[in-house]
């Protein structure tokens, strides 16, 4: 054990003697034992703070400390022993009670553990403890129990919660110290201080008025200044002045008719509310200033954030308006942070998708441990559209209803336009733009699925000898044969009808609403407009045919029926003689 160790457990037994003593002569004014105890208040302090190896050895040190107190001040020196187990037992209740209930040195620190400390060290540990000096007394000098044990409880009880913050205080360094090692802070503390001493005696030095509830008021100059270590002292500094000028039988408690004992007991209800509104108003205040600073710096750090980041940050309000808007929106949008404040974000959303923007607020609102997470096209300052993916996640209150939502926008034009083009490559011929055979597949199928009640037909075409055209001209003219049949295809259909390549030299059209007649006509106007057209391609020029087969799409034709029956009058035209088109047989 190092040397520091051992100073502090020395120490510790040093100051529970001194309490003790003190408490012995100075307060055992009904015939037995003292009526303010406040030795056990350095020993729970060492038993919250410091390390386990520690703890055995502080017990024994303070279990001596009482033996050598009670034997040097007590007349009951008989009992000094079994006051000592009473006295040590106090203390350990107090702390296992305490550690049961999660309270450590910050017990000060928060009401619930306050409240827990109040319960076990105040109540409980000395009510429990005190039944065997209670017993003892009575063996030995035939003094009621029932009296004995009320003011082991109540001197006992008081006495733990008046000293053990200051006891805290003086162990756990700047945790009750903080405000105390401001600059500027000792001097302000040492006139707090003179202040509480000076009003204290002067109200206690004289027993004309009942001026007891004036040394409240430097109290709670003492509180809010300095926090828990303010309160701690001053109720300290008023114990000890008005537990003096009252032993002596001086002070306003003089004017209640009773015992000395009564009176004193009296001051120690005193003492009690004194505790009991100081203590937890420093907590509350040290609860709401730590609640502040943490606040005032989570508030830092989202505007550090939002002032630096690229992305945009909103912030809309219960109503849906803009209550905040970072910087970066000029920059992602041209529009002014300052001119979205009020508004509704929706204003500045492409007028297809505002309902997708809306939706996802009220969503929010509605679940806020929910992330929404969507996209939308935005209108810029300029009068653009750009993509915008955004995550709205909405904000509660402490009653757990969602107060506001808090939106991240990132543009992704960018991304959304290589979409659109992995989308374009996944799905059309990179040859002539259309449909790729896959693709247009799915159109047949997704029309069959939505449009099963409507006409419509299938066409097929092939170009007549292309492989001629490939070897007479070579494979540009026959690339260029296929991109012209294309453009054909184009500027003789209607915007609705779907063009697709099969492979090769392979087409196929989709007539939505259309019956065979119809896409059977159409069919002959692409095949004309293709055989009166002549072809350059390099040094050459050439023209080429098309033969089409039509089928119907109907309910009761699986896909590939289609596709076969069309195929059949394909072949029909064909051997017909190709540069014709031939409707599938009835």
């Amino acid at each position: 054990m190092m040397r520091r160790d051992r100073l502090v457990i020395a120490t510790v037994a040093i100051a529970y003697f001194l309490c003790a003593a003190s408490a012995i002569a100075l307060t055992r004014l009904s015939g037995h034992i003292a009526l303010m105890w406040m030795a056990n208040a350095p020993l729970i302090a060492a038993l919250l703070t410091r390390p386990a190896r520690e703890r055995p050895l502080h017990v024994v040190a303070c279990f001596a400390a009482s033996i050598a107190a009670s034997l040097a001040l007590s007349p009951m020196a008989l009992l000094a022993p079994i006051f000592a187990i009473a006295n040590v037992a106090e203390s350990l209740i107090a702390w296992l009670l305490l550690r049961r209930m999660g309270a450590d040195a910050r017990v000060f620190m928060s009401l619930g553990t306050l409240g827990a400390f109040v319960a076990s060290a105040g109540i409980v540990a000395p009510l429990v403890a005190g039944l065997l000096p209670a017993v003892a007394v009575w063996l030995h000098l035939g003094v009621d129990p029932w009296t004995v044990w009320m003011s082991w409880g109540i001197g006992h009880g008081l006495g733990t919660l008046i000293c053990t913050p200051i006891a805290l205080i003086a162990m756990t360094g700047p945790l009750y110290r903080e405000r105390a090692l401001q600059p500027g802070a000792p001097a302000r503390f040492a006139a707090v201080g003179i202040l509480i001493v000076a009003v204290t005696g002067l109200c206690f030095a004289q027993t004309r008025l009942p001026l007891m509830f004036v040394p409240i008021l430097p109290l709670i100059i003492a509180t809010m200044a300095f926090r828990v270590a303010g309160a701690a002292l001053g109720i300290f500094v008023i114990a000890v002045i008005g537990a003096g000028f009252t032993a002596l039988g001086t002070g306003p408690a003089e004017l209640i008719s009773g015992t000395p004992a009564f009176r004193l007991q009296f001051f120690q209800f005193y003492l009690a509310v004194l505790f009991l509104t100081a203590v937890p108003f420093a907590t509350m205040i040290t609860r709401n200033q730590r609640l502040t600073s943490a606040i005032a710096a989570s508030e830092a750090r989202y505007r550090l954030i939002a002032d630096h980041v690229s992305d945009v940050v909103l912030t809309l309000g219960p109503t849906g308006l803009v209550e905040f808007a970072s910087p970066s929106l000029r920059e992602v949008t041209g529009h002014a942070p300052e001119t979205l404040i009020g508004h509704s974000p929706v204003d500045l959303v492409f007028e297809l998708d505002r309902e997708i923007v809306d939706a996802a607020y009220h969503a929010a609102i509605a679940d806020p441990d929910k992330t929404q997470r969507f996209e939308f096209r935005g209108i810029t300052a300029s009068g653009g559209v750009r993509w915008f993916e955004s995550t709205a996640r909405a904000v509660r209150d402490d009653d757990g209803t969602a107060q506001s939502v808090v939106t991240v926008l990132r543009e992704v034009s960018q991304h959304k336009a290589r979409e659109a083009d992995l989308m374009r490559q996944a799905t059309t011929d990179p040859m002539t733009g259309v449909l790729n055979r896959r693709a247009f597949q799915d159109r047949i199928d997704l029309y069959r699925s939505t449009s099963a009640d409507r006409p419509a037909a299938l066409a097929l075409f092939d170009l007549d000898h292309f492989k001629r055209v490939n070897d007479s001209h070579g494979h540009d003219a026959g690339d260029a044969a296929l991109l012209h049949f294309a453009d054909v295809l184009r500027a003789n259909l209607r915007v609705e009808d779907v063009i697709g390549r099969l492979g090769g030299e392979e087409f196929a059209v989709l007539f939505p609403g259309l019956a065979t007649s119809g896409a059977h006509a159409a069919c002959e106007r692409i095949r004309q407009s293709l055989q009166d057209a002549r072809i350059h391609a390099g040094g050459a020029t050439f023209t080429i045919t098309v033969s089409a087969g039509v089928a119907p799409i109907r309910a009761d034709l699986s896909s590939d029926e289609v596709f076969r029956i069309a195929d059949a009058a394909l072949y029909r035209a064909k051997s017909r003689g190709r540069n014709r088109s031939e409707r599938a047989a009835a």
